[in-house]
């Protein structure tokens, strides 16, 4: 299943590093952590520790009902345990922070250059992948690429038209994370898997409190649960996107031939022969 590269450590494989998105590579002057290493940190505040169970949430309700033998996570975000809900036998977590610490995956790779066979996954989990990517459509593409036919691509967001991008334009530091990441909306998501064929199955939004820093005014707010599901207020802090991917069907076609096959004079080549005795 994987396409080998030369080994790094533990054995696991490095891809694709040299060619990372710059706002990737960049660090912070002030803690000499990249961003990668910026947002983990910040799922482990009080906000973060709330958004990553919410997504472990959905991911738990969501991931027992797609079948198959081989699932993907790309992108460790505070934590690699975002797949135990999924009751697939080859659960794979990839990242490509080789310089990382606090994680331990097992393959390190970029988004756009997964070390999978074609049509060899058959679910692929991509938590804030796009808004850390320099090229997210060709993250989708590459995602499209490594998903089997009938697979499930499934991408959680944080919702740019929702109560938090108003919270995001109060910050004073635009450049903390999560705050300059790329927020993609959930339209403009579909619209980009829909050119590649897939087919959006599900757009579900949640998680509609406030990114505050008090655990205890965080908790008082948590019957804003009840917006989520049916209602599908697009008013949420983020939001998770499955597709599928879609498989042409080819109906063969058998020829009937009426009556005996026989060659028509007009159908026949005449060679002229020109040669002289």
């Amino acid at each position: 299943m994987f396409q080998e590269q030369p080994l790094l450590g533990k054995g696991f494989f490095a891809l694709g590093w040299l060619n990372a998105a710059p706002s990737l590579m960049h660090t912070d002057p002030e803690t000499n952590e990249n961003l990668p290493s910026q947002l983990r940190r910040w799922y482990r505040c009080i906000p973060g520790r709330l958004v990553l169970q919410a997504e472990r949430n959905q991911l738990e309700a969501l991931l027992p009902s797609l079948m198959g033998n081989r699932i993907a996570q790309v992108g460790c975000v505070g934590s690699s345990a975002l797949l135990t809900g999924s009751t697939m036998p080859h659960r794979i977590v990839v990242d490509g922070d080789v310089r990382a610490t606090d994680i331990d995956p097992d393959v390190y790779a970029q988004a756009d250059a997964l070390p999978f066979e074609t049509e060899s996954l058959d679910v692929l989990v991509l938590p804030h992948t796009l808004e850390w990517s320099g090229d997210p459509q060709k993250v989708l593409q590459e995602s499209h690429r490594v998903l089997a036919p009938e697979g499930h691509l499934v991408i959680l967001g944080f919702n740019p038209w929702g109560l938090w991008s108003f919270w995001r334009g109060l910050r004073k530091r635009r450049t903390e994370v999560p705050w300059c990441g790329s927020f993609r909306s959930p339209s403009q998501v579909c619209a980009w898997m829909v050119t590649l064929d897939f087919h959006v199955v599900r757009t579900r939004y949640f998680f509609f409190r406030p990114p505050l820093q008090h655990e205890a005014s965080m908790r008082a707010l948590s019957f804003l649960k009840i917006l989520e599901g049916r209602h599908g207020i697009p008013l949420s802090g983020l939001y998770l996107v499955m597709a599928q991917k879609r498989v042409v069907a080819m109906t063969p076609i058998s020829l009937r031939w009426k009556g005996t096959l026989r060659p028509r004079m007009s159908s026949l080549c005449w060679v002229k022969n020109n040669t002289k005795d």
